[in-house]
């Protein structure tokens, strides 16, 4: 398994979501059964202040979906970001499925 480049785009104050599909070579879902996700968003890979993505992972399907609510987007300063996502094997092996840069995009509108 690879790791692939997908970018991201977050809207400052809003509510944040996206998917990712993890497949095999030959496009078939692999077999996920007690795998976990592991996802971080930070300003670059060396900074010390990261945010959790909130990953989640739908074994039987393959799909993986990261997420943040608006009260963490709205503290985003806007710009350019770093975000990796980990697959974790019930054997505890980390494999690095998607990276990519994060753009956060400004709002004039904040919630409170």
């Amino acid at each position: 398994m690879s790791t692939l480049a997908v970018n991201i785009v977050i809207e400052q104050g809003s509510d944040f979501d996206s998917t990712f599909k993890i497949l095999n070579a030959d496009n078939s879902v692999p077999n996920l059964a007690s795998y976990t996700v592991e996802s971080n968003l930070k300003k670059h890979p060396g900074a010390t202040t990261s945010f959790n993505l909130n990953p989640t992972i739908d074994t039987t399907l393959g799909i993986t979906t990261v997420s943040l609510g608006s009260s963490v987007t709205k503290d985003l300063d806007p710009g350019r970001y770093y975000y990796d996502l980990f697959l974790i094997s019930p054997t505890g092996k980390r494999t690095k499925r998607f990276e990519g840069n994060a753009t956060v995009n400004g709002s004039a509108t904040l919630p409170s």
